[in-house]
């Protein structure tokens, strides 16, 4: 298993992995439509807690769609953001691919946001950890050089994951165990 020990920036996937997964096909188009898995906000608080930097990243392909409306993404990532202060929680920083699939260098599998986020706020990636359900969100952090952890239940297979637990809460405490005993 990669080395947890040293992270300082978690890079988290957003659905199904903080926030409940639309179906199949479906996207989370509208504020009443995201919400957050049990247990999320306070693991997102525990790592804010703990000085570690927590950095969404998210894919939202519909909003490539004709029609689509980015003011409706805005007030989804206002609501999640809402949800989260109010069990003490925050993301430092939030990035997202609109585009079509296979269109850009920023969407995952790609690390385009993982770099991109590592250069705007001067951190190394090899300091980092990915968060997520899926093989593409597994995929992202290898390709950026981070440790990767993903979450059972989502579409994801374990292969190549340096770990793999059941939920964010889960992913939480393995990090902050691997920090603790750094200084043990």
């Amino acid at each position: 298993m990669a080395d947890l020990r040293n992270v300082r920036t978690v890079f988290l996937d957003r659905d199904g992995t903080i926030n409940v997964k639309a179906d199949d096909g479906e996207y989370i188009r509208s504020p009443e439509d995201l919400v957050l898995l049990p247990g999320a906000a306070r693991a997102v608080a525990a790592l804010n807690a703990a000085g570690l930097r927590t950095v969404l990243v998210t894919n939202q392909r519909w909003l490539s769609d004709p029609g689509a409306d980015a003011v409706r993404f805005d007030a989804v990532q206002r609501r999640l953001e809402r949800l989260l202060a109010d069990e003490g929680a925050r993301l430092d920083a939030a990035y997202h691919c609109p585009h079509a699939t296979a269109s850009c260098e920023c969407r995952k599998p790609g690390a385009g946001m993982l770099t991109q986020a590592a250069r705007e706020h001067a951190f190394e990636l090899a300091e980092s950890v990915m968060i997520g359900d899926s093989e593409t969100d597994m995929e992202a952090g290898r390709a950026a050089g981070t440790a990767t952890v993903l979450l059972r239940g989502g579409d994801g297979e374990a292969a190549g994951a340096d770990a793999v637990v059941d939920d964010l809460a889960a992913a939480v405490r393995l990090i902050l165990s691997a920090k603790d005993s750094r200084s043990a």
